[in-house]
């Protein structure tokens, strides 16, 4: 044990980098110390076990213990939680890369559309930035509406020096319009017009219509190949398509989302464990509707309850979406509006150096001053100064 850190068992090493990615379901819940199972905090005014305050996940309180690392409320940084989700859901900070994916590979069997010998596919391989590479190699899959291959045979000319044409092993299958309409990923589906018997008289093509569920998107994302997924710009090892779909969510330790002692028997809890408590609900409701056999509609308008819940738990500021309040009305403070913006903790706490002996203002010119000179103003002169060492005479 270092003598530097006697509160924690931990071997100090140097860090050599830090590498960002997403964490897979599995990675979440190794990190997590209990599976939370209730939304309830407390029972009979102590911590309620697998519930969101429960004691392995850390203290906020003087008199007690965090049960996973043994320290008090000083030293304890807090552990993390998880939920099991009856369905896979969309999270809402990747919903715009996974609709660009989506549009990338075939809805069918999860290959690159593009054409390996499109010119538009070649320069974006060379394109460092993923980033980049994903918007170039999704412009040369936008026109694309069948998969390549299928039925087709590569045939090798015995009379003609035509070199074969590549297959990427595709499927032939017809690729579906995608858009986004709020929380909801829609595929649009043109049928081609068929022959009738009478030659003169044919068919109007039909459009089909349907919604893509997150466990139907996730289904198409998890059969991308790793070297699929390199070619799109991730890396399979820290950031697979997949995992931008939620099927556990990490719950934040109490540290996170403090509660706040009103009087001697209650206390009023954070904007956070109040919506992570409605996730909660909402995630057993569904359950529930699953083992009872409930009709498809109603399991899908109990998924789309939770949907809404899990989306405005990490921003609850989602443009043409109901914003989810407090029982007062008051919107409820997301994670997404506790980082952003001015007041945000990049901005306002970990940028927002306070020093003494300094002051700021707005630079403007001055003409009663020479160009070589600076106004200063009085009330910042008369408080302002410059320590000086001076000798002894």
């Amino acid at each position: 044990m270092d003598t530097r850190f006697p509160y924690s068992p931990a071997e100090v090493a140097k860090v050599r980098l830090v590498q960002f990615g997403i964490l897979s379901p599995d990675e979440i819940r190794q990190m997590s110390v209990v599976q939370i199972e209730h939304s309830e905090t407390t029972e009979r005014g102590k911590p309620k076990p697998a519930g969101l305050s429960d004691p392995r996940l850390g203290t906020i309180d003087r008199k007690m213990k965090c049960d996973t690392c043994t320290a008090n409320m000083a030293e304890c940084p807090g552990h993390f939680g998880h939920l099991e989700l009856a369905k896979p859901m969309f999270h809402i900070g990747f919903l715009k890369t996974v609709l660009s994916i989506m549009r990338c590979v075939c809805f069918n069997c999860s290959k690159i559309l593009a054409d390996e010998e499109d010119h538009k596919f070649k320069q974006a391989l060379k394109i460092r930035s993923p980033k980049n590479k994903l918007k170039k190699i999704l412009d040369a899959c936008k026109n694309k509406t069948k998969c390549d291959g299928g039925d087709e045979i590569d045939v090798q000319g015995q009379d003609t020096e035509e070199p074969v044409k590549k297959s990427r092993g595709g499927c032939g299958a017809q690729q579906p319009k995608l858009t986004i309409e709020g929380m909801k990923m829609i595929a649009e589906y043109k049928a081609q017009r068929k022959k009738s018997d009478d030659q003169e008289q044919l068919p109007e093509p039909v459009e089909r219509k349907q919604t893509l569920t997150a466990e139907r998107v996730l289904s198409v994302l998890k059969r991308i190949s790793d070297e699929d997924c390199q070619l799109l710009g991730l890396n399979p090892k820290y950031a697979r398509p997949d995992w931008m779909i939620l099927q556990v969510l990490p719950i934040p330790p109490p540290p996170v989302r403090p509660s706040v002692m009103m009087d001697t028997s209650s206390r009023s809890e954070d904007d956070l464990t109040h919506q992570l408590a409605m996730i909660i609900r909402h995630n057993e409701n569904l359950k529930r509707q699953e083992r009872n056999g409930a009709p498809a509609h109603i399991i899908s308008e109990f998924a789309q309850l939770l949907q809404f819940h899990i989306a405005t738990y990490f921003d609850n500021e989602l443009p043409g979406q109901p914003r989810a309040t407090q029982r007062s009305g008051r919107p409820i403070k997301s994670i997404c509006s506790r980082l952003k913006a001015k007041e945000g903790r990049i901005r306002g706490n970990l940028m927002g150096k306070r020093v003494d002996f300094s002051a700021r203002t707005v630079i403007t010119p001055d003409p009663t001053i020479n160009i070589d000179q600076l106004g200063v103003p009085w009330s910042i002169a008369l408080k302002s100064h410059i320590s000086r060492n001076c000798d002894a005479i």
